[in-house]
C-alpha cells in the first residue's frame, strides 16, 4: 500500500511550490546567468505563448516554439529556474525498455537518443555519459524478477530487435561482478545514462534567451488561470501571477507535480509525491574503481516493486579525490504517507534519508569484497551523506503523462505526470505538445498534427489527453490505495 493513513490524506488539489525547498546537491553550483533571472524587469503584459514551469519539459518546449520566428514566448518559474524535479532527481537517463509497451518503449529510446545527440552536438556541459555497462536492475525479490523476466521474454518476442539490447542474469559469478551479490537476479539494458539534469536545462534555457528570444520569469509564482473572449488573432487566456497578469493565446503547463493547483479537474488524476534523494560519501574502491552501470534496487526490504531504489555516480575528477558522489534516491516506503499526496519539498523525510544511508552498503558492493559484509563507520554499515533533500514527482493515476490540449479549455495545454521518469519522456511529450501549439497558433487543425505524431510513433496514444481517457482513468484505484497501482505504474 502506498499510503500510510488512506482514511485522512486522500488525493486533494496541490498548493504552489514551497518557497523554502531543501537544498539539493544539483543546486550547488547555480548558473549566475539564471540565478535571480529576470529577462526584463517588468512582466510583460502580453504573450503569444506563456509557459509556466522551467524544468526538462518546459525548457524543450520553449525551444520548439522558438523555432517560429518573431513567437513571443515568456516562462514563468515560481522559483529559481529548474528548482523543481528536474533539478531534485537522481541523475538518470535510462529508456523503460521491458516494462512498457513496444510503443511507449521506442518512444522513450528515441528521446533518450535525441538527448545524447542534442549534448554532443553542442557538447553541452552537463556530465553525461552513456554507461559502458548499460543499467542494471537489480531484484531482490523472487517474486517481482520472475515478473520482469517474464516481460523481458515478451519483449524480446514481440520486437527481437530491441529486446537484444535486455538481457536476465541470474548467474552467482554474473551477479557477483555486478556488485549485487545479494539479489536473486537482474535485468540489463544496454542503453542508459547519467547526467546533471540541472546543468542541462541550465545551459538550454541560457541559449534561448541568449539567442532566440526566450523571456523568463523567475520567483513569479502564477496564481490562477482563467479564460478570455479569444478569436484567432487575441488573448484566450489571463494568467495572474504574484507580480501582476499576462494575457496570452496560449498557455502550456508544465508543472509536473504542482498540475492541480491550476487545474483542478485533474484533481486525483495527477498526484504530487514526494521522493527523497542523497549524495553519499564515497567509499574509496569505488572512487579508484567507479560504477560501470547505473542501478534500480527493486523488492528491497519488502518494498512493492514500483518503490525502487535509484543510483548514479557521479564523475570522479582527474586527481581522484574530488566528486564521485553516490547519487541514491528512493526508500519511499519509509517516508510519511509514503510521499503520497505530499507536495512540499521544504524537507526531508528523517526515516527515509536514514534508509538512504544504511541500505545501499546492503544491496551493493561498495568496497570490493563482493561477499555484500562490510562495515564503514563506527556505527556499524552507513555511509555519511554529503547532501539530502526532497522533490515533488507528479503521479498519473492511469500510469502514463498527460501530454496534449487540455478539454474544453481552448487555448491550454499540458505537459506533465511522468510518474518518476520525467528523463525518457518529459522532453519529446513537451515538444510533441509545443508543435500542436504551433499548428494552432496558424489556424491549422492541430488534431490532424495529433494523430499523425501517433501514426508516425512521435507520440505514444496512451499519452494523449482525452474527455474519455479522464473519465476511464476515473475508474481506476486512487494513487495510495492499493497494490493494484502496480498494474498501471512502473518507476
Amino acid at each position: 500500500m502506498l499510503v500510510v493513513d488512506e482514511e485522512h490524506h486522500k488525493a486533494q488539489g496541490a498548493h504552489l511550490p514551497s518557497p523554502h525547498p531543501t537544498s539539493s546537491f544539483w543546486h550547488n553550483e547555480p548558473s549566475p546567468f539564471l540565478l535571480h533571472h529576470r529577462t526584463t524587469p517588468q512582466l510583460p503584459e502580453t504573450a503569444d505563448v506563456v509557459v509556466i514551469g522551467s524544468g526538462i519539459s518546459g525548457a524543450f518546449a520553449a525551444m520548439k516554439l522558438l523555432e517560429e520566428p518573431g513567437l513571443k514566448v515568456i516562462m514563468l518559474e515560481a522559483r529559481e529556474a529548474c528548482w523543481g524535479a528536474t533539478g531534485r532527481n537522481g541523475g538518470h537517463c535510462q529508456p523503460q525498455l521491458y516494462e512498457n509497451p513496444t510503443d511507449v518503449a521506442a518512444f522513450q529510446l528515441h528521446n533518450f537518443e535525441m538527448i545524447d545527440a542534442l549534448i554532443r552536438k553542442h557538447n553541452i556541459p552537463c556530465e553525461w555519459q552513456r554507461m559502458p555497462g548499460g543499467g542494471c536492475h537489480a531484484y531482490f525479490s523472487q517474486t517481482y524478477m520472475d515478473e520482469a523476466k517474464q516481460e523481458v521474454g515478451e519483449l524480446q518476442r514481440r520486437d527481437p530487435d530491441m529486446g537484444a539490447s535486455v538481457r536476465v542474469v541470474e548467474d552467482k559469478e554474473e551477479l557477483s561482478n555486478l556488485k549485487i551479490p545479494t539479489a536473486v537476479g537482474a535485468v540489463v539494458q544496454a542503453r542508459a545514462a547519467k547526467l546533471s539534469p540541472y546543468k542541462l536545462v541550465s545551459w538550454i534555457l541560457e541559449r534561448l534567451i541568449k539567442s532566440s528570444g526566450l523571456n523568463l520569469q523567475t520567483s513569479t509564482p502564477v496564481l490562477s488561470l482563467s479564460p478570455l473572449k479569444s478569436s484567432a488573432s487575441s488573448p484566450s487566456r489571463n494568467i495572474q501571477t504574484s507580480r501582476g497578469a499576462i494575457s496570452s493565446r496560449h498557455v502550456l503547463l508544465t508543472t509536473n507535480g504542482y498540475t492541480t493547483y491550476l487545474l483542478p479537474q485533474f484533481q486525483s488524476l495527477i498526484v504530487p509525491v514526494r521522493g527523497e534523494m542523497s549524495a553519499l560519501n564515497t567509499p574509496p574502491p569505488l572512487m579508484l574503481q567507479p560504477l560501470r552501470h547505473t542501478y534500480g534496487f527493486i523488492g528491497t526490504s519488502g518494498q512493492h516493486r514500483i518503490q525502487d531504489d535509484y543510483l548514479v555516480q557521479r564523475p570522479v575528477s582527474s586527481s581522484g579525490h574530488e566528486g564521485g558522489e553516490l547519487m541514491f534516491g528512493g526508500g519511499r516506503s519509509k517516508a510519511r504517507h509514503e510521499g503520497v499526496n505530499v507536495d512540499s519539498d521544504d524537507t526531508i523525510d528523517p526515516p527515509a534519508a536514514e534508509y538512504l544511508r544504511t541500505k545501499l552498503p546492503e544491496v551493493l558492493d561498495v568496497t570490493g569484497n563482493a561477499n555484500g559484509v562490510v562495515r564503514l563507520s563506527a556505527t556499524g554499515n552507513e555511509l555519511s551523506a554529503k547532501k539530502e533533500w526532497t522533490g515533488i514527482m507528479g503521479f498519473s493515476r492511469d500510469g502514463h503523462p498527460w501530454v496534449g490540449a487540455v478539454p474544453n479549455a481552448p487555448g491550454l495545454w499540458l505537459s506533465a505526470a511522468y510518474t518518476g521518469s520525467g528523463m525518457p519522456n518529459a522532453a519529446l511529450s513537451s515538444q510533441h505538445t509545443a508543435s500542436l501549439i504551433l499548428a494552432a497558433d496558424k489556424a491549422s487543425n492541430w488534431r490532424d498534427v495529433e494523430r499523425e505524431a501517433v501514426v508516425s510513433g512521435d507520440i505514444p496514444a496512451c499519452y494523449i489527453i482525452t474527455k474519455e481517457r479522464m473519465e476511464q482513468a476515473m475508474k481506476l484505484p486512487e494513487i495510495g490505495e492499493s497494490r493494484a497501482l502496480a498494474k498501471q505504474i512502473r518507476i
